[in-house]
C-alpha cells in the first residue's frame, strides 16, 4: 500500500511540473509578444522625380557572373521531420566551384562560402515558428534568433527586419505572398530583396505591389528539389550578375544595386542558346535593350502591374517612359519557355537617392505598453498568489 501512495505521489509531482512549465512558458512568451517594440508607420510614396535610376547603368555585360540557389526545404518543420539538414563538414564551401548549387537551404545555422580573394561570404535562412515568415540572409555576421513564432503582426515583422538589417548586409523576404499580407508589404521596409521559388501571376503582382508603392525590390529565384515533376515541368532558376570579378562582396554589391536579371528555363531547353542581355541603357527618358537570342515577346510592366507595351520578332527594343511611369521592369519570353526578368528602372529626385524609409521606432508608446504589461502582470500575479494562498488555508481548516 505505501507503494502505490509514493507512486500516487510521483505522478502527482510530474503532472503539476508540467502544467506549471507550460504556464511559465506561455507567460514568457506572452510577455516577449507584448514587449514587442511599436512603430509608427509614414504613408508610402510611389517612386517620381525627375531623374530615372538604371540598375544596369556602368554595368559591363560582358562580364557576367552566374549562380544558381538551391534550398530542399520550405520550412524547418520539413528540415527536421524529413531529416533534410545539411551538416557542412568542411569550415566553408568554395564559392568559384560550385557557383550552379550555392546551398542556401539550412534554417538558423550560417553557410558559408569563400571567394578567390579568401574572404568569406555567410548566407542563412532565418525563420523558425509555425508560421511561414522567411527571410533570407546575405554577408550575415551572425544568427539572430529572434521570432515571434504563431503569429506577426506588422510590428512583429518589422521588428525582425530591423534585427536582421543590423546584423546582415542584405535581406530577402522569401516567397512573400505566402505570409504577408499586402498591407503589411506596403508598409514594411528594411529589407532589399524579394527571393521567390516559383514564377506565378500571384507572386509577380506581389513585385508589383511594392514597386507601385515606392519600394526599391529587386528579385532573385531559387530552386527547390525537382523530387516528383515530370521532365516538361521542371525548370532551373539562375541569377546573373555583372561584376569586374566574381567575389562574394561584388555578388552582394550587384544585389543590393540591381544590376542582375533573373532566368528561368525548363530543364529541356539546356540544347538551345542561353538568353542573354547584351545592353540596357536609358538615355534621357528612352529604354534601350538588345537580347539575345531572338526572343518571342518583350514586355514592359509599369505602374500597379500594367502592361504599358510588347515588342515581337526582334532582339532590339525601346520603350520611352511616360510622365505617369513611376517605374518600368520587363520581362522577356523565348520560343523554348525561357523567361527573362529585369529589374525595375525606377523614379528618383535625386542621384542615389536612398531606399524609401517608413518605419520610426516609438519609444514613447513601447515604454508606455510595456509599464502597463508590467503593471497587469504584476495584479495577475497577485490575483493568482491570494487565491493559492486561501485554497491552502480550506484545506488546513477541512484537516482541523
Amino acid at each position: 500500500m505505501p507503494h502505490s501512495q509514493t507512486q500516487f505521489s510521483w505522478a502527482k509531482f510530474f503532472f503539476r511540473f508540467f502544467w506549471i512549465s507550460l504556464l511559465i512558458s506561455l507567460m514568457f512568451l506572452l510577455i516577449f509578444y507584448l514587449a514587442a517594440p511599436f512603430y509608427t508607420f509614414r504613408s508610402p510614396l510611389p517612386f517620381s522625380g525627375g531623374l530615372i535610376r538604371n540598375p544596369y547603368a556602368g554595368s559591363d555585360t560582358l562580364s557576367t557572373h552566374t549562380v544558381r540557389f538551391h534550398l530542399n526545404a520550405l520550412h524547418l518543420a520539413d528540415v527536421i521531420i524529413n531529416g533534410k539538414m545539411r551538416f557542412v563538414v568542411k569550415h566553408h564551401d568554395s564559392l568559384l566551384s560550385h557557383p550552379e548549387g550555392l546551398d542556401i537551404s539550412n534554417f538558423q545555422l550560417r553557410h558559408r562560402f569563400i571567394d578567390r580573394d579568401s574572404e568569406l561570404l555567410t548566407i542563412y535562412r532565418h525563420g523558425y515558428g509555425l508560421t511561414s515568415d522567411q527571410q533570407l540572409c546575405f554577408g550575415a555576421n551572425k544568427v539572430i534568433w529572434t521570432e515571434y513564432p504563431f503569429f506577426q503582426a506588422l510590428r512583429h515583422k518589422q521588428d525582425i527586419l530591423e534585427k536582421l538589417g543590423r546584423s546582415s548586409k542584405l535581406v530577402a523576404l522569401s516567397d512573400p505572398k505566402r505570409s504577408y499580407t499586402d498591407d503589411q508589404l506596403r508598409f514594411l521596409s528594411g529589407y532589399q530583396l524579394f527571393e521567390l521559388t516559383e514564377l506565378s501571376k500571384e507572386s509577380l503582382r506581389g513585385w508589383d505591389w511594392v514597386l507601385s508603392h515606392g519600394h526599391r525590390i529587386y528579385f532573385i529565384l531559387s530552386n527547390l528539389d525537382f523530387t516528383g515533376l515530370k521532365l516538361d515541368e521542371q525548370i532551373i532558376h539562375t541569377v546573373h550578375f555583372f561584376a569586374g570579378s566574381f567575389t562574394g562582396q561584388s555578388m552582394l554589391d550587384a544585389f543590393n544595386a540591381g544590376s542582375f536579371y533573373t532566368l528561368s528555363r525548363p530543364v529541356g531547353a539546356s540544347d538551345s542558346l542561353s538568353p542573354d542581355l547584351i545592353s540596357l541603357s536609358c538615355v534621357a527618358d528612352t529604354l534601350r535593350l538588345h537580347i539575345v537570342p531572338l526572343p518571342r515577346q518583350i514586355r514592359f510592366i509599369g505602374q500597379d502591374g500594367n502592361l504599358r507595351q510588347v515588342v515581337e520578332g526582334s532582339n532590339q527594343a525601346m520603350y520611352v517612359l511616360q510622365a505617369h511611369d513611376t517605374y518600368i521592369r520587363t520581362e522577356i519570353s523565348f520560343e523554348d519557355r525561357s523567361l527573362m526578368l529585369l529589374n525595375p528602372l525606377t523614379r528618383e529626385s535625386e542621384p542615389d537617392q536612398e531606399r524609401q524609409k517608413l518605419a520610426v521606432f516609438d519609444p514613447f508608446m513601447t515604454a508606455s505598453m510595456r509599464a502597463v504589461y508590467i503593471i497587469l502582470m504584476m495584479l495577475v500575479i497577485q490575483i493568482g498568489y491570494r487565491w493559492f494562498v486561501s485554497r491552502i488555508n480550506r484545506k488546513e481548516r477541512r484537516n482541523a
